[in-house]
């Protein structure tokens, strides 16, 4: 049964008076492509309401009942043809369009247009340069497809030549715009900027696009310029500048921008209020973010679902989670993003339970859901939850695979994480740059050189040996392994080095004993672009501390505040302790920790317990080990260290009592293993 017309008065009086002279819908004519007799005006008006019935079906996705119209039509013309198949290429489909255009009896060069426009833009360049080469009459729309087309897949030496081909009468504003949209989208801003300096006609759009690559290279303030001298501004151009502000941290000039836009009565869309949600999300910007909400509130957007998903992200960023919780429930329509933003906001807030009850209310999951909860698991611990979700998911991709990797390496599971690496390459999945760094970082707290070699040929298989997180494992891997000098040869062959490498190198430096090395690499920081962190010191006290560089060590943990204004944390009092105690300088060590701003963790107490130990001082060990097992009561350590100190000192009582304290709290000494690979698997060899 084929679809009624959907006819307003007009045209069912149209369509009677066409009854009255014997044409029929249900027994259409054959078609006549170009009339021979002129049509009377109600049979004109009959056409004229067909192809407009055709090309809104069209429009409103129905290409069925586009072709049901054109079917009942009792005549058409070119027009109708060409409606009909805009209708099928507007919806994506091609074949049937290109049946719709090898049928019809006489094309015009709009329908030749069509049917090119619609292979370009379905990226079937093959096709619409064919027929392109066939025109029997070219005009500016087709030259326009053709470099648009070529232009948007990246094809710019194609889209060239039908530039440079095209009549120049033609080329402004419509085709050059194309062609300098793609120069912007290789991130060709100088060969964009040659072409638009050469235009003799510029409209908005030109220029707004211009607007848009200065901002996106980062040349915000030329982009102001041009934006200041345009004689026509539109929302896009508006939009494009304040985003160029916001993401460039010129955040003030992005809010006074919007303000004027307001001032200067713009209609901005939505589109723009999201550039202004996300700036306010992005820079903590919360009371402006809430000034953008009730804006958005005011002018009745609150159903629109992109806006809705950036008001869910900027409150869930802020750890505001009722309000997000709230802008969820008040949205009327919800897609994936907006389940999904609130999940991840409740696992960044640690509100697991609130993810897992909103992940199992979902009508529908994707591999983002799936994901977002086997990371929320895994930073609560629970890594046997991460992989049962991770065995349920109904698809996998690299993402997936690389957070239960990370999950095993985060709970200490590094033989695991080995293991499920080499499940995810033979399955056929690349490894990205993350899951190469984790279980590079495996290999390392394993010591397995044989298996960090291996992975260190997966990056250079995989073309990601200059990514920086893997070069940083890389150098982290090699040092842990024992082989400073691979890790020093990485680092070297890195062009510039980061501060995440340079720390790398200054850590493995640290644990081999080469504190010259470590010393010079802290001065030639400045050559490489980087401010030392809290982790580069932690390094080089580390170093001082291993060679008893009292002065030296001294030394760098003032200038951490004086010169670099890094704040120590407890770790590097440790250090410090360390260094002072291996020393012999026992009492400035406590000293010391009586002074800390902070309250002594563990590794505090167990640096000032092994270097009173060395020194064979009973006093300190004493009041170590009393505090760490305050903090600690299962520390064998401090059983063993100061039971061992009391027979050394001849105080058998003593010894007798730390024993038989030990044994009463059950407390065992924690055996050491080794893991050893046997038969192509990951063995444990306990000691």
């Amino acid at each position: 049964m084929l679809p009624r017309l959907m006819l307003s008065s007009a045209e069912r009086n149209t369509a009677q008076t066409c009854r009255r002279l014997s044409f029929s819908f249900a027994r259409p004519s054959p078609p006549l492509s170009n009339f021979r007799i002129p049509l009377e005006p109600s049979s004109r008006r009959l056409l004229l309401s067909c192809n407009a019935q055709i090309t809104r079906s069209g429009r409103h996705g129905d290409p069925l009942a586009a072709q049901s119209t054109f079917d009942r039509m009792p005549f058409r013309d070119v027009v109708s043809w060409t409606a009909l198949l805009t209708a099928y290429a507007d919806n994506g489909q091609i074949s049937a369009a290109r049946r719709v255009f090898d049928e019809m009896p006489s094309r015009n060069t709009a329908s030749w247009n069509a049917m090119m426009t619609a292979y370009a833009r379905s990226s079937r360049l093959a096709e619409a340069s064919e027929l392109f080469a066939r025109m029997p009459g070219r005009n500016a729309v087709s030259y326009g497809a053709m470099i648009s087309g070529f232009a948007k897949n990246g094809m710019m030496k194609e889209a060239e030549e039908v530039y440079q081909a095209m009549p120049r009468r033609w080329r402004d504003p419509v085709a050059t715009h194309a062609l300098i949209c793609g120069y912007l989208r290789e991130g060709k801003l100088d060969l964009a900027t040659q072409v638009f300096e050469a235009m003799e006609v510029r409209d908005v759009f030109s220029w707004s696009s211009m607007v848009d690559g200065y901002c996106k290279c980062g040349r915000v303030c030329d982009a102001r310029e041009l934006f200041d001298a345009m004689p026509e501004k539109n929302v896009v151009s508006w939009t494009a500048m304040i985003q160029g502000c916001v993401r460039s941290g010129m955040w003030e000039d992005g809010f006074r921008l919007f303000l004027q836009m307001r001032r200067e009565c713009v209609s901005f869309n939505s589109m723009t209020l999201s550039v202004m949600v996300d700036a306010c999300s992005a820079l903590d910007r919360i009371r402006e973010g809430i000034q953008c909400h009730a804006l958005i509130l005011a002018l009745g957007l609150q159903n629109d679902v992109f806006l809705g998903n950036s008001i869910i992200v900027m409150y869930a960023r802020a750890r505001w989670m009722d309000d997000a919780r709230r802008s969820f429930n008040c949205m009327s329509i919800k897609d994936l993003v907006s389940w999904n933003s609130l999940i991840a906001g409740y696992i960044q807030d640690d509100a697991l339970e609130a993810a897992n009850e909103l992940f199992e209310a979902m009508p529908e999951k994707d591999i983002i859901s799936w994901t977002s909860m086997v990371v929320g698991f895994s930073k609560r611990g629970w890594i046997s939850e991460s992989v049962r979700l991770f065995q349920e998911m109904p698809e996998k991709d690299e993402i997936a695979w690389t957070a239960i990797i990370s999950a095993f390496v985060a709970n200490g599971k590094h033989e695991n994480a080995i293991l499920w690496f080499n499940c995810m390459v033979d399955e056929g999945f690349r490894p990205s740059a993350q899951a190469l760094s984790s279980v590079l970082s495996a290999s390392a707290n394993l010591v397995i050189l044989d298996v960090g070699m291996h992975i260190h040929a997966c990056t250079i298989k995989t073309n990601l040996e200059s990514d920086v997180a893997v070069q940083s494992s890389l150098v982290s891997m090699y040092a842990k392994c024992g082989s400073v000098t691979d890790a020093y040869h990485i680092f070297l062959s890195i062009g510039e080095p980061n501060l995440v490498t340079v720390n790398a190198m200054v850590t493995a430096f640290s644990q081999h004993g080469l504190v010259k090395e470590a010393l010079e690499l802290l001065e030639d920081m400045q050559r490489y672009g980087c401010k030392p962190n809290h982790v580069t010191f932690l390094g080089i006290l580390s170093a001082c501390a291993h060679a008893g560089l009292v002065d030296e060590g001294y030394k760098h943990f003032k200038s951490m505040t004086t010169l670099y204004c890094v704040e120590p944390g407890l770790d590097h009092y440790t250090c410090m302790v360390d260094l002072l105690g291996r020393s012999g300088l026992l009492r400035e060590a406590v000293d010391l920790i009586n002074s800390l701003p902070l309250s002594p963790h563990s590794a505090i107490w167990g640096a000032l317990l092994n270097a009173s130990s060395i020194h064979s001082h009973l006093e300190f060990a004493e009041l170590a080990a009393q505090r760490l097992l305050e903090l600690e009561p299962n520390n064998s350590a401090a059983y063993s260290v100061l039971s061992n100190m009391y027979g050394l000192a001849v105080n058998k009582k003593s010894e007798e009592r730390m024993r038989m304290t030990q044994m009463s709290n059950g407390v065992r000494k924690t055996p050491g293993y080794s893991w050893v690979i046997f038969d192509n698997a990951l063995r444990q060899l306990n000691m």
